[in-house]
């Protein structure tokens, strides 16, 4: 219980070392060392002086555990702080945590472009589900209305594109996080935990924390980064997933009729011709003859009741037949028919679905794998060095 208590402040201390500048506790270990070696030195000659044979037996196993501390502590920095040997053996890099995010750096990068294709073939299917073209066709003292919603059943692949969306942002989530954990254990493992641990480990009544301690520190600073290049380099034998829409073209509903009746409901001048009443458009075009002189009137009072009754109603029905030809033929051709467009984006879709889905298991099986390797590494350490078998936390996971 003492042990979980320290590891949950230790835990929550650790954070603050981000907010001071310059914080190195590597001055610490040669002094506790030396402070160590002449407490031991004291109790041995104080052994000797009562002529206590235990109070002996203590100091020189205390004497050689103090000998073993300092030659761990040497190999320790010997191999791998400060030392790219021992990570150009392992990794072929001369900077392994370097190498570990750059990995993820590169998983992170393929989210993204994921993502990306996502939020624009959504929108796409969305622009194409919300086609709804609605056609007045007036015919003197009646009209016919026309509506339509041709690719509403589009909507449909909006589930698999969100379910794939969760997944992926899971995904992203556990990488981030991962890379923020090797850069803070690159940060603060070298110049704080570790020598932190090794004055635990010097001091011979934190022995076994020490040991613990130094376990968790290399396995945040060390095992950590070296598991995910272990992890890509088991990736690399296999075929890694790579999610991409061949033709994001294929996903374009390609109205043409909105291509070419564009231009007329676009313009502010059309618009409101037709909108106005046959009145107010015949006053509109007729009232120029008003200027003409002495036969401007009669002109005006011709021109008058033949735009109003014959011409807007002509123009009118006209543009109305012509908007509903076109849509029907377009909605024949593209429509709920033969499901052409249905069956477009299926194909374009399937495909980056699949291989999405499975980069997402690909990615929580290589998490799954590094938090093994991290935590096995820490415990098998621990228990190597003397320290505590049973990690706090830590030892939950397994």
């Amino acid at each position: 219980m003492q042990l979980r208590c320290l590891a949950f402040c230790f835990v929550l201390l650790t954070p603050l070392l981000f907010a001071v500048d310059a914080i190195d506790l590597t001055f610490a270990v040669p002094v506790v060392a030396i402070m160590v070696a002449i407490f031991i030195g004291v109790a041995n000659m104080l052994s000797a002086t009562i002529g206590n044979p235990q109070l002996e037996a203590w100091a020189k196993t205390e004497l050689r555990e103090f000998v073993a501390a300092l030659i761990l502590i040497v190999i320790i920095i010997g191999a791998f702080i400060g030392s790219s040997g021992i990570s150009v053996a392992l990794s072929g890099k001369t900077d392994y945590i370097g190498a570990s995010k750059g990995i993820i750096d590169g998983w992170i990068g393929k989210y993204d472009n994921s993502y990306h294709q996502i939020i624009v073939a959504s929108a796409k299917l969305r622009i194409a589900a919300t086609f709804a073209p609605y056609v007045n066709m007036a015919i003197w003292y009646v009209s016919i209305n026309y509506a339509t919603n041709p690719l509403a059943g589009i909507a449909a692949f909006f589930t698999p594109l969100t379910v794939a969306t969760q997944g992926l942002s899971n995904a992203i989530f556990l990488a981030e996080g991962v890379r923020l954990l090797i850069s803070f254990c690159g940060v603060v493992v070298p110049k704080v935990l570790l020598p932190l641990s090794f004055c635990l480990r010097l001091v011979p009544f934190t022995r076994k924390l020490g040991n613990t301690m130094i376990a968790v520190s290399m396995a945040g600073g060390v095992f950590l980064p070296f598991s995910v290049i272990v992890t890509d380099s088991l990736n690399k034998n296999i075929h890694e997933p790579d999610p991409q829409v061949k033709n994001m073209a294929a996903l374009d509903a390609d109205p043409w009729i909105m291509t070419m009746a564009g231009p007329l409901c676009e313009s502010k001048v059309i618009r409101t011709m037709l909108g106005l009443t046959d009145p107010v458009f015949a006053l509109v075009v007729c009232a120029p003859l008003l200027l003409i002189p002495i036969v401007g009137a009669a002109f005006f009072a011709v021109c008058y009741p033949i735009v109003q009754y014959v011409v807007y109603p002509l123009v009118s029905t006209v543009f109305q037949w012509v908007m509903a030809i076109m849509l029907i033929i377009w909605e024949a051709k593209n429509g709920v028919g033969d499901y052409s467009y249905a069956t477009d984006v299926f194909n374009q879709l399937y495909p980056f679905l699949r291989d999405l889905n499975n980069l997402v298991v690909l990615t929580y099986i290589d998490f799954i794998v590094i938090g093994l390797l991290t935590v096995t590494a820490a415990r098998s350490l621990s228990a190597a060095l003397g320290g505590e078998l049973y990690m706090a936390g830590i030892q939950r996971l397994i």
